[in-house]
């Protein structure tokens, strides 16, 4: 089938009016057909792009924010696979996410997202928009396809196993994709690679504090050097430095 996506009045008319439609967001039945409809006074409140996708079965999460966090590298696979063929051109454009979030994967939305349905914020019915980068990477179903994109490797025996490591952290995803310098593909493959390399020498280093004090030297070396510019062994070598500048412990051998 081909992927779907809104017109920009019914964009528009969502997104102004988001917070007045607290009451449809509870509940993951689909309302914006009839609500659009009503609204726009047409049905015909979508298009169709040439883009060909299967909906899948995202897994439902349960539980809280961080039990709910362990399906995101399955269903970044699974909605990567199902839109294989978009570019990142065509995924920068917010009315496919907007439809999707809202059309679509309501159901996955609403168990991810709105775990606390009393306590709905602005701030969480902007997942389901994505009218500028930052809430590109934070909409729903967006952010699961972009850390596929990013870390998808066919040269590697498991071409997702980037994207298992990436989002085995919730620290190191956000570090990595929420700044500008994870837009650049071969170099969030190199870096995560370079991590993934020495983990079991420095396991620390993928400790919360440890991952955050590494995306504040990125932001702050990115200023000086052109990291994008840095090749894998170079990249190799920036990240041992850092481990030797905060004094990584190395993993104690064990002498049999």
């Amino acid at each position: 089938m081909k992927l779907h996506y809104l017109k920009e009045d019914a964009v528009i008319q969502l997104r102004e009016n988001m917070l007045n439609n607290i009451e449809y967001y509870r509940y993951s039945d689909s309302w914006i057909d009839s609500y659009l409809t009503e609204q726009l006074g047409t049905n015909q409140w979508y298009l169709e792009s040439n883009v060909s996708y299967k909906k899948t079965n995202l897994i439902i999460p349960t539980g809280n924010s961080r039990e709910a966090s362990k399906t995101d590298a399955e269903n970044s696979k699974r909605i990567h696979r199902s839109l294989k063929s978009l570019t990142p051109a065509q995924a920068i454009d917010p009315r496919i996410w907007t439809y999707l979030t809202h059309n679509v994967y309501q159901e996955y939305m609403s168990a991810r997202w709105l775990q606390n349905q009393n306590e709905i914020s602005k701030g969480t019915l902007e997942r389901y928009f994505a009218n500028t980068n930052r809430e590109l990477i934070r909409n729903g179903i967006a952010r699961l396809w972009w850390y596929g994109w990013l870390t998808y490797d066919p040269s590697r025996d498991n071409p997702y196993e980037l994207t298992d490591f990436l989002l085995s952290n919730q620290n190191l995803a956000q570090g990595m994709l929420e700044r500008t310098i994870g837009n650049n593909k071969e170099w969030l493959v190199n870096i995560l690679d370079v991590i993934l390399k020495y983990k079991d020498d420095y396991p620390s280093i993928i400790h919360s504090d440890n991952i955050k004090k590494f995306t504040k030297y990125l932001n702050f070396s990115g200023g000086v050097i052109l990291l994008d510019c840095l090749d894998k062994p170079e990249l190799e070598m920036f990240f041992l430095r850092w481990i030797q500048k905060e004094k990584i412990p190395q993993r104690a051998l064990v002498i049999v």
